[in-house]
């Protein structure tokens, strides 16, 4: 199957009701709701060159360019990368502009994971952490828990389940619902660390990852981040995804965003 065959393009939906991705009133296309395109557009062109075998892992690097706007349409594009059989450059564009662009690559075929029985070995429950310091309204979106210090080098949180909803839940976390605990997380030590004022806004710069393309819903996750400090406007963090009852290391987690007060932020929106 020849290149030109695969090469994907559609345009993102974007729906402001959404209780998730516009957890509040935003002026802007969330890098959540991106991310989340782009990874729907690879998994379904994967599918096609896999033969539908699901990926046991995923990798990708994006970069975010530029504010994406509400008010025009967005294409999201996916074309192969040469010479690899399940890696994918993909991006997104306003009016020729490229908004967000990378790559996202999967690998391995998912192994069925061991079956979990009762609450053996689950990590004690946590409560989640404040909505403000995780920039989420709904009490339903909060995805972390309360930071706990272990010693003065680590930072850790749970990885927290959504409340029950209509019908059982997914057995399977999904990649979108882990980056953004961890987008969450790194929020949350931009205030409770790094004394960031509450009023400050995270413009998204860069998401890396390599996780589990899903993890069974039984597994207790876990957040850590070993203690840093980076200088200047620019927010870094990089975090380990691990299992909380064995203290398996199972990804890692990476995010840059620019730190801006309200002031820079309206100086931003108005270029």
């Amino acid at each position: 199957m020849n290149g030109s065959v695969i090469d994907r393009f559609r345009e993102l939906v974007v729906d402001e009701s959404d209780p998730f991705y516009f957890d509040h009133p935003l002026d802007h296309v969330p890098g959540m709701l991106l991310f989340s395109g782009l990874l729907d557009l690879a998994v379904r062109a994967d599918r096609l060159r896999a033969r539908g075998r699901c990926p046991e892992r995923v990798v990708a690097g994006l970069g975010f360019s530029r504010f994406c706007e509400l008010d025009r349409g967005t294409t999201l594009s996916c074309r192969p990368v040469p010479g690899d059989n399940r890696a994918w450059t993909v991006a997104a564009r306003q009016g020729g502009e490229e908004v967000c662009g990378g790559s996202i690559a999967f690998s391995g075929e998912a192994p069925h994971p061991p079956a979990r029985t009762g609450t053996a070995g689950a990590a004690a429950p946590s409560r989640s952490a404040p909505a403000d310091l995780v920039h989420r309204h709904r009490p339903e979106n909060i995805l972390v828990g309360e930071p706990v210090r272990r010693g003065r080098a680590v930072v850790e949180a749970a990885v927290l389940q959504p409340p029950a909803g209509e019908g059982p839940p997914p057995a399977f976390r999904s990649p979108v619902e882990i980056v953004e605990a961890g987008r969450q997380f790194a929020t949350l030590l931009e205030h409770a660390e790094h004394g960031r004022p509450m009023d400050t806004t995270l413009l998204w710069v860069a998401l890396r990852l390599d996780i589990p393309y899903r993890v069974d819903r039984d597994v207790p996750l876990l957040l850590r981040w070993p203690v840093a400090r980076v200088p200047g406007r620019r927010s870094r963090c990089a975090a380990t995804l691990a299992d909380a009852a064995t203290g398996a290391c199972l990804g890692s987690l990476a995010y840059e965003a620019y730190a801006v007060d309200p002031e820079q932020y309206e100086r931003a929106r108005a270029r």
